[in-house]
C-alpha cells in the first residue's frame, strides 16, 4: 500500500516535471478552480461569517445632526438605542436619487466604551453591492449605536434602509475569478523553470506577430478603458480655456494669424502681466495658462499635435477633437512604438533574449513611462509629451535598424531609415523640446560612421548625409521661424510668457533647485499604507528660500518603478556588456540624459508628475538593454539565468502594480471625485476586507 501511495506520488511528480500542452491544461485547470474558491471562501468571507448572524429587528430613530447647537441640512444621525447585544454586520442602502457615494461613519457605545467610539467613515455608493454592507469590529455587546451619514438630509432617509446583523449574500464577482486567474497563469508561464524562456525572439516568425498584434490590442484597449474613469477630466476641453489652447491655434491658422486673441486694455496696462497677484488685485479677466506677449495671446504647447490631429478632424468635421481621443491615439502609437524599439535593439544586439521577457517589458514599459498618468489625467496638458514621446521612440527604432551588416560584413546605412528616423525626432522640437535630447542616442549610434567608417558626412555617403539631416534643417527651420515671429527670437518657445500663478520670466536657473529636484524625481520614497489604494501622493516637502512650484507627487522614479534600478546596475557593471560597446553607452546616455532633462524640468517650470514623461522612457531603455545583456552573458548559467528571471518578474509586477495603482492614488482631481463608482468597484474587487 505505501508502495502505491509512493509510485503515485512519483508518476505525479513526474507528469509536472514534465513540459507538456497536457500538463499545463491540468495546471490551468487548478488555477480556475483555485479562483472560483477563493472568491467563495476568502474574497467572500463576509458571506460565510455572517451565516450565524442572528438578524436584529429594531426600528431605528433618524435624527438632524447637531454640532454645537447648529443642525445641519447635509448631515443626519441614524439612533439604535438599547440593543445590549453583539453586532457583526450593518447594511446600508442610500437608495439615493443621484446615485452619489454617502459616507458614514458608524459609532457604538460597547463594553469596552462607555462613550461613543467612532470608526473609520466608510463609503456606500449605490451600484457598488459590497460597499453597503459594513463588517464591525466593535467590542462583545454593543448598548447604543448610531451611523452618521454625510450628504444626506433626514427627510431623505428611509429607516428600513439600514439593518443589524443581515446576512451577506454571495456577491461573485466574474471579473476578480478571471484577474486572479490570469495573475496565476502569466505567473506560473513565467516561473523562472518554465520551458517558455527557450523561444527567443524573432518577430520575422508569424506566431510571435499574432502574439504581439494581440498584446498591443489588449493594451490599448486597457489603456483607452482606463483613460474614461476620470470623467470630469473628459469634459475639461469643452469649459476651460487653457485645455482649449489648440482649438485656438487652429483657429487662428484658418485666419492667417499667429495669434488667436488680443490682451484686454487692463492687463495691456498692467506694470507686470505675469504677476498673478496683481492680476487678481486689479481683477484683471485673462486666459490662464496661455503665453502673453506684447498684448497677445499665443499657445506655448508644441504645434505638431495640433497640425496631426486637431486641424485634419476639424476640417472634416467642423468640430473641435476632444484632447481624451487625441491623448488616446498618441498613446495606443506609443505603445506600438515601444514594442518596436525592444524588437530593434533584441534584433542587433541580444538575439537571444527570451520572448517571454520582451512581451514582459512591452507590457510594464508602456504604463510606467506615461500611460499610468494620461488616464488618471486625460486632459489637454499630456497631448505634447505623449505626442513627444511616440516621436522620440519611432525615431530612435528606425536610427537603429537604419544600420544593416552584409553577408560580407560591409555596414551600411539605409538614407530611408535614417530620414524617417530624424524626421520623428525633428518632429519633437515641435511636441515637447525636451525630447530633442534624443539626438545624443544618434550621436553613440553613428559616431563610428562618421569618424571610422566614413559612411556619413563623407563624399561616398551623400545620400545618408543629406537624409540624415535635411530633415533637422527643414523642421527646424519651420519651428525657428515660428517661434522668432511670435516671441521675436528663434529659440524661443514661449513658455515663460504664460499667465500662472507665477510669474515664469523672472525664474532663471538657480543652483539651489537641483538637488531638490533630483532627489524629488527620482529618490522621493512612496508613501505606503494598509488602505485601498495602498500608495498615496503627498505635498513636496522643501526648505528652499523661494518660489518652489509643485504638485503632490507619488515619489521619484527609482521608488515608483523598481525595474529602473536595472538601468542603474547596468550603468556601473561595465563587465555586463560584450560586444558593440554602444549598447553600455546608451545605457549610460539613458541614465545621464535622463538626470539632465529632470533638472531642467526643476528649474524650468517645477516639480510635476507629468514630467516624468520626459525621462521615465529613457531610463526604462537603460533597464530593458540591461536586462537583455545580463540574459545573454549568464546564458550558460542556469542557476543564475534563473534568479536573473525571477529578479526580472519581480521588479516589473511591482513597477506594473504601482503604475496602475497610481491612477486612482492621486488626490488632486482625483477619480474618487469625478467617478465613485468606478474606484469603489475596484477598491472592493481588491481590498476585499473594508
Amino acid at each position: 500500500m505505501k508502495r502505491s501511495i509512493r509510485e503515485r506520488f512519483g508518476k505525479l511528480n513526474m507528469f509536472f516535471s514534465q513540459e507538456t500542452p497536457k500538463k499545463y491544461i491540468v495546471v490551468f485547470g487548478l488555477f480556475l478552480a483555485l479562483s472560483v474558491l477563493c472568491e467563495i471562501f476568502i474574497f467572500n468571507y463576509k458571506w460565510l461569517d455572517s451565516i450565524s448572524c442572528k438578524t436584529i429587528d429594531v426600528t431605528p430613530v433618524v435624527v438632524g445632526y447637531e454640532n454645537n447647537g447648529a443642525t445641519s441640512s447635509s448631515k443626519s444621525v441614524i439612533m439604535y438605542k438599547k440593543l445590549n447585544q453583539p453586532v457583526k454586520y450593518l447594511y446600508f442602502d442610500p437608495q439615493t436619487d443621484n446615485g452619489k457615494k454617502v459616507d458614514i461613519t458608524v459609532s457604538a457605545i460597547d463594553d469596552a466604551n462607555a462613550n461613543y467610539l467612532s470608526a473609520p467613515t466608510h463609503a456606500v455608493v449605490p451600484g457598488v453591492e459590497a460597499s453597503k454592507y459594513i463588517k464591525l469590529h466593535f467590542s462583545d455587546n454593543i448598548h447604543s449605536l448610531k451611523a452618521t451619514i454625510k450628504g444626506m438630509k433626514k427627510d431623505d432617509i428611509d429607516p428600513s434602509s439600514m439593518r443589524l446583523n443581515v446576512h451577506v449574500p454571495l456577491l461573485v464577482s466574474w471579473e476578480r475569478i478571471i484577474a486572479l486567474f490570469l495573475i496565476l497563469s502569466v505567473t506560473y508561464i513565467l516561473r523562472p523553470k518554465s520551458s517558455v524562456y527557450k523561444y527567443k525572439t524573432n518577430l520575422r516568425h508569424m506566431r510571435q506577430k499574432i502574439v504581439c498584434a494581440v498584446l498591443w490590442v489588449v493594451l490599448s484597449v486597457s489603456y483607452a478603458g482606463m483613460s474614461t474613469w476620470n470623467s470630469a477630466a473628459l469634459g475639461w476641453y469643452e469649459n476651460n480655456v487653457n485645455h482649449q489652447q489648440y482649438y485656438n491655434v487652429i483657429d487662428a491658422m484658418k485666419s492667417g494669424h499667429l495669434s488667436f486673441a488680443d490682451g484686454s486694455n487692463t492687463l495691456n496696462s498692467l506694470d507686470n502681466p505675469y504677476d498673478y497677484a496683481e492680476r487678481v488685485n486689479k481683477r484683471v479677466v485673462f486666459k490662464w495658462d496661455n503665453a502673453y506677449y506684447k498684448g497677445k495671446y499665443y499657445s506655448y504647447f508644441g504645434i505638431a499635435p495640433a497640425l496631426i490631429l486637431y486641424l485634419p478632424y476639424n476640417l472634416i468635421t467642423g468640430q473641435n477633437l476632444p484632447n481624451t481621443i487625441a491623448l488616446c491615439i498618441f498613446g495606443i502609437a506609443s505603445i506600438f512604438a515601444i514594442m518596436l524599439l525592444l524588437w530593434e535593439v533584441i534584433k542587433k544586439w541580444y538575439r537571444d533574449t527570451p520572448f517571454a521577457i520582451y512581451l514582459l517589458l512591452c507590457t510594464v514599459i508602456p504604463f510606467a513611462s506615461a500611460l499610468a498618468y494620461a488616464a488618471y489625467k486625460p486632459d489637454f496638458y499630456m497631448v505634447p509629451p505623449m505626442a513627444g514621446l511616440m516621436f522620440a521612440v519611432f525615431g530612435l527604432a528606425a536610427w537603429i535598424s537604419a544600420e544593416k551588416v552584409r553577408s560580407d560584413g560591409v555596414v551600411s546605412l539605409s538614407p530611408t531609415k535614417l530620414a524617417l528616423g530624424s524626421f520623428c525626432i525633428a518632429v519633437t522640437s515641435a511636441c515637447r523640446p525636451q525630447f530633442l535630447i534624443t539626438i545624443v542616442f544618434g550621436i553613440i549610434l553613428y559616431r563610428n560612421h562618421v569618424f571610422k567608417t566614413r559612411t556619413l558626412f563623407s563624399k561616398k555617403s551623400i545620400r545618408q548625409t543629406i537624409a540624415l539631416c535635411l530633415p533637422f534643417i527643414i523642421i527646424g527651420a519651420a519651428v525657428m521661424w515660428y517661434n522668432y515671429a511670435r516671441f521675436e527670437s528663434p529659440f524661443d518657445f514661449g513658455a515663460n510668457y504664460n499667465l500662472t500663478s507665477n510669474d515664469m520670466t523672472h525664474r532663471g536657473f538657480v543652483p539651489g533647485r537641483i538637488g531638490l529636484g533630483i532627489f524629488t524625481y527620482f529618490f522621493q520614497p512612496v508613501k505606503f499604507d494598509a488602505v485601498f489604494p495602498f500608495i498615496h501622493d503627498f505635498a513636496c516637502a522643501t526648505s528652499y528660500q523661494g518660489l518652489t512650484l509643485s504638485e503632490k507627487l507619488m515619489g521619484g522614479a527609482f521608488m515608483l518603478y523598481p525595474l529602473l534600478a536595472a538601468g542603474l546596475y547596468g550603468m556601473f557593471s561595465k563587465h555586463t556588456f560584450s560586444g558593440d560597446k554602444r549598447a553600455y553607452q546608451l545605457v549610460c546616455a539613458s541614465i545621464i540624459m535622463a538626470l539632465v532633462v529632470a533638472v531642467l524640468d526643476a528649474q524650468m517650470a517645477g516639480l510635476l508628475t507629468r514630467y516624468f514623461t520626459d525621462y521615465v522612457w529613457m531610463m526604462m531603455i537603460a533597464s530593458s538593454i540591461t536586462i537583455f545583456a545580463v540574459y545573454k552573458k549568464k546564458s550558460g548559467d542556469e542557476l543564475n539565468i534563473r534568479r536573473t528571471r525571477a529578479v526580472v518578474l519581480a521588479l516589473s509586477y511591482v513597477t506594473l502594480a504601482f503604475a496602475l495603482l497610481s491612477i486612482p492614488a492621486h488626490s488632486e482631481n482625483a477619480i474618487v471625485n469625478s467617478n465613485a463608482y468606478i474606484y469603489y468597484k475596484i477598491q472592493h474587487l481588491i481590498a476585499f476586507w473594508s
